[in-house]
């Protein structure tokens, strides 16, 4: 599944889609094919495992390289 944080152009309110869709952004946004993100639009929250995922590749390359 994609992370999409930002809401579509389209995602009027929860259960209303422009595009005639379901409408649920936690659902129905992440697999649309018509998804389009808002301009200027802000994440509801940060993505805290793609941070945490980027500290432990640093770590894991930093650590590889002394012992080399």
């Amino acid at each position: 599944m994609q992370d999409r944080e930002v809401s579509c152009i389209y995602y009027a309110c929860e259960g209303e889609c422009l595009k005639g869709r379901a409408g649920h952004f936690r659902s129905t946004c992440q697999t649309c094919k018509k998804y389009t993100p808002r301009k200027g639009g802000v994440p509801a929250r940060k993505n805290l495992k793609r941070e945490k995922m980027g500290k432990l590749r640093e770590k894991d390359i930093a650590e590889m390289l002394n012992n080399y």
